[in-house]
């Protein structure tokens, strides 16, 4: 009984803030609101990316497809491959090709820009990593702020059918693309 009378005087002489006070600190953007049944919200897809920079673009991929993030490692040259297809790199034991988009997208190469990162993919059949100039970022979208590209829009430029769409996120436009797609294409690995 005397171990229960010291913790309830103990408990009344600490004063604890008042519901007001608790209310009164929280921001009203802070406060979510509340969902009702019929809420178009709630069936509202989002979508998980890995948004990464290369010559000055912002592109994103679907983070599934991403293993890991790793320091440049060396990287071996390929014999009779394309110029966007820039070596071949050992990241903890597996042999990765080594893809720079740079010269992929705009034939023109990062070596202005350090490659100081890979972005190692994740797919049971294609062992590929992307040379990036900075750590990517991870970012959640809404379906409705993706837009798609037609096909009549993007016929310039090789490699442009593989862009999938546009995410307009504050002021920004990152450029969706579909890597399995292009490295599985028959004309990834074909030389001019």
């Amino acid at each position: 009984m005397a171990l229960g009378k010291n913790l309830t005087n103990k408990t009344a002489k600490e004063k604890a803030p008042s519901v007001k006070e608790t209310v009164s600190d929280i921001e009203v953007s802070e406060i979510p609101e509340v969902a009702g049944e019929d809420d178009e919200n709630q069936s509202e897809s989002f979508h998980h990316f890995c948004v990464f920079k290369s010559k000055g673009e912002e592109y994103a991929i679907a983070i599934n497809l991403v293993k890991e993030v790793v320091p440049f490692p060396k990287t071996s040259p390929i014999s009779q491959m394309p110029a966007y297809l820039i070596g071949m790199a050992n990241v903890r034991g597996n042999i990765y090709g080594v893809l720079d988009l740079g010269l992929f997208f705009n034939n023109q190469s990062e070596q202005s820009l350090e490659k100081k990162y890979l972005l190692v993919l994740e797919h049971e059949t294609y062992q590929m990593a992307i040379a990036i100039p900075d750590v990517p970022d991870t970012l959640m979208v809404s379906e409705k702020m993706i837009e798609e590209l037609s096909a009549s829009r993007m016929k310039s430029a090789i490699g442009q059918k593989y862009l999938k769409g546009i995410i307009k996120k504050d002021r920004r436009m990152i450029i969706l693309f579909d890597i399995l797609g292009m490295i599985s294409s028959d004309k990834f690995t074909q030389t001019n």
